[in-house]
């Protein structure tokens, strides 16, 4: 049975050259879970900083991988798995662009009232570094009062 969740994620980044960058986000969103997989599901609208439409995310957490979908106004299929390197295409409307993950952290603890998802990984954008990164999401079930 699907759950109204409220969704917490924050992400850093750490450059080569020296700076780092972090972004929160804060939205409601659906989890459930099916045959021992949970799923996440969240819309981020676009704004006029990134100059992008909407975006569904579809998180699938199961046994030691976590996939990322992006649909929308960007598509991007993205799977974590502890040490195992992952290329994807990040389509968006100016083009296409060749990411991998190297994850080094991939743990999860979810429940069906919510729970956490922590990734931790190198980015690559045409197999160079460019972002050492952190993802940390909290997924709580939005009880009505």
């Amino acid at each position: 049975m699907q759950k109204n969740a409220i969704i917490q994620i924050n992400g850093q980044q750490k450059y080569p050259e020296g700076y780092e960058d972090q972004q929160e986000l804060l939205t409601v969103g659906k989890f459930y879970e099916r045959n021992g997989v949970f799923y996440v599901v969240y819309k981020e609208a676009g704004n006029d900083a990134t100059d992008l439409g909407e975006v569904t995310t579809f998180i699938t957490i199961k046994e030691g991988s976590i996939v990322l979908n992006r649909k929308g106004a960007v598509d991007l299929t993205q799977e974590f798995r502890k040490g195992i390197l992952n290329n994807s295409i990040y389509s968006t409307r100016y083009g296409k662009i060749w990411l991998s993950v190297m994850p080094h952290k991939v743990e999860y603890d979810l429940t069906v009232h919510g729970g956490r998802i922590s990734l931790e990984y190198d980015l690559f954008v045409d197999e160079k570094l460019v972002s050492q990164n952190g993802l940390l999401v909290n997924v709580k079930e939005d009880i009505p009062e």
